[in-house]
């Protein structure tokens, strides 16, 4: 699981931000890759929210997300998504299987200030670990951020004892960029946090 999840405060710097240089040109409502859907999430995920972003294994590889996890809070954090998504600014898609439907984790874009650049965020449910999903899912985003969305650069983050976030940066092509010392905080806890970016050269001549 990396960082991080839409929260009011990103949603108020998107407002602040939408009259100036948007974040709307060429938005995409779904994402498909060979075996994944990454769509616009509903009130029909919410069950499915509360039962995977519930899971202590999602919550506290996160700085926040909360734990318990309760249906109140799937619907506030939906309210932000349509609300950050009304003023052009974070990108958050639902991850589901086009073999079975239902949501399995979330995946998304926050713009940085000067809209050229974006931080990465995602979680995937427990029960879908270890099935190659979230790197389908990154890697799709990169592609859809740097040739969809024009972005120049894109960062992501994760706790440093989540090495397995790690792993799936670098298998989307990501490069390690150091680790800051007491740069992630979930409750009164201080992590140190791991980053990853990569820009759109990069990833050009990455992917050849």
């Amino acid at each position: 699981m990396m960082e991080q999840v839409p929260q009011w405060a990103a949603v108020l710097r998107c407002i602040q931000f939408s009259n100036e240089m948007t974040f709307e040109t060429n938005r995409a409502a779904t994402l498909k890759t060979r075996r994944l859907l990454l769509r616009q999430p509903d009130r029909d995920d919410i069950q499915a929210i509360v039962r995977h972003a519930g899971d202590p294994r999602v919550a506290f590889k996160t700085s926040t997300i909360p734990h318990p996890y309760h249906i109140g809070h799937a619907h506030e954090w939906l309210a932000q998504i349509d609300a950050a998504r009304a003023c052009g600014g974070i990108e958050t898609f639902a991850i589901e299987r086009r073999s079975v439907a239902g949501l399995i984790g979330m995946i998304g874009l926050i713009p940085g200030e000067e809209r050229r650049s974006a931080e990465v965020f995602y979680w995937i449910g427990v029960p879908f670990w270890r099935c190659g999903y979230a790197t389908e899912s990154l890697r799709e985003v990169l592609r859809y951020a740097f040739f969809d969305r024009g972005l120049g650069y894109v960062t992501g983050g994760h706790m440093i004892g989540n090495p397995a976030a790690g792993k799936v940066m670098q298998k989307a092509r990501m490069v390690f960029e150091g680790i800051v010392s007491h740069g992630m905080k979930r409750g009164q806890v201080f992590h140190d946090r791991v980053n990853y970016g990569i820009s759109a050269d990069e990833w050009r001549n990455a992917i050849g």
